[in-house]
């Protein structure tokens, strides 16, 4: 690719504004983070494989799932999975901290909350009214007219709906930081400061405590478990909470320009061995497995989805050294690796709001017409790897091209 910057900013969603021109060196005025929009590109494909690996098997909640699925597909497919349900949306949580502070400070309270109400409330409604009954119909089966599916949908719904529980969260976040902002009169200079990065100990005693936080939670609200008007996950709350006031920090500090290549190597190493200690103390034994096979798509039902037992505990703290340690590893590989841009990835960082906005009825649909194609389940869940996620970008390519479309999203 050819190396360049940019005019504008990096966003996810679009409110999320670039810090200004002083922070680092490594951010010239005006330019883009090209490194963090690349990484927004690959998490938006991690959720896309997530939900694609829901569809044809793997443990957790999605709008449709392929009739024709197998234990060995789902297994096979619920270890990626649990990798991007433990770390994935709290990455986004993270960014969208990190880039709050800069926006407020340039816009005051009014002009941030208008903002924030255009870029994440408008499509949020929009996608409550007409999206969401749309995939639901799909993923129910096409059964009977869908004006009448639509006008009987409607009224049952309770809040928030389908994938937009992440904008609602984001939008209530941005509301209580700029509060927060006002009644602390915290208006600091758009210049972060290069402040001190927290030690191994430090770090360690976040993940602790995040952990045990996570556990507490889901003795009552398994991981599976979602709060109905905002639709959100309360397992992963204590996650996205504490992510998103990293990352708030992260941006006055200036610590993702401050990360060192040696701290991506070890927070990588030792997220690997926590996962081999994971997978070989918890997903191996034949309980754990059972309940799987048992349980199917029900990541609730599961032990170690919440509960007063040692498999629960060991999960949260497995899932809060994910969220940390791969946060750091991948900062500092695309700060340090992959800060360029060619056209192709410059057109694909563009559209990654608008293809989390679009992927459901486009994963679902495409998984219902193929339900019908004899495949084992695995080669199917390539080929809709294969077909949906390009189909994706290209769609949120020509619907960025619609007029007015790039001043929302």
């Amino acid at each position: 690719m050819v190396s360049q910057t940019q005019p504008a900013t990096s966003q996810f969603p679009r409110a999320l504004d670039t810090p200004p021109s002083k922070q680092a060196a490594a951010a010239p005025h005006g330019k883009r983070l090209l490194f963090i929009d690349n990484l927004r590109i690959l998490l938006i494909c991690g959720v896309l494989l997530v939900h694609l690996d829901d569809t044809y098997g793997a443990i957790g909640s999605w709008d449709y799932h392929d009739p024709a699925t197998n234990f060995l597909t789902g297994a096979i497919l619920s270890f990626p999975n649990a990798i991007g349900m433990a770390c994935g949306m709290g990455l986004f949580f993270l960014l969208a901290g990190y880039f709050t502070p800069g926006a407020y400070d340039r816009k005051g309270y009014k002009r941030f909350l208008q903002d924030r109400l255009l870029r994440l409330g408008l499509p949020l409604l929009l996608y409550d009214l007409l999206v969401h009954p749309l995939v639901a119909y799909i993923g129910s089966g096409l059964h009977g007219s869908y004006w009448s599916f639509y006008s009987a949908f409607l009224p049952q719904m309770r809040g928030v709906t389908g994938v937009v529980w992440f904008l609602a969260v984001l939008l209530l976040f941005d509301l209580l930081y700029a509060t927060w902002s006002v009644l602390t009169r915290h208006r600091i200079s758009t210049s972060a400061t290069t402040g001190k990065l927290p030690s191994y100990r430090a770090i360690f005693g976040f993940i602790f405590a995040l952990g045990l936080v996570t556990f507490v939670v889901r003795i009552w609200w398994p991981a599976g478990s979602v709060f109905i008007p905002l639709n959100v996950p309360v397992g992963y709350l204590p996650q996205y909470i504490s992510l998103y006031i990293l990352g708030v920090i992260a941006y006055r500090r200036n610590w993702f320009f401050a990360l060192t290549p040696k701290m991506g190597r070890d927070w990588s190493l030792i997220v690997l061995v926590a996962t081999l200690i994971i997978v070989g103390g918890l997903v191996f034994p034949s309980t754990i497995m059972q309940e799987a096979q048992a349980a199917s798509s029900h990541q609730a039902s599961l032990a170690i989805a919440g509960g007063f037992n040692v498999f629960a505990f060991g999960y949260a703290l497995w899932e809060a050294i994910m969220a940390v340690g791969v946060g750091i590893g991948l900062v500092v590989l695309f700060r340090q690796r992959l800060n360029h841009q060619g056209i192709l990835a410059r057109n694909l960082a563009a559209t990654v709001y608008i293809v989390y906005l679009i992927h459901a009825p486009v994963l679902v649909g495409f998984a219902y017409a193929f339900h019908v194609v004899a495949l084992y389940p695995l080669l199917k869940w390539a080929v809709a790897v294969l077909v949906t996620i390009p189909l994706c970008f290209l769609l949120g390519f020509l619907i960025r091209k619609i007029p007015y479309v790039d001043r929302v999203l």
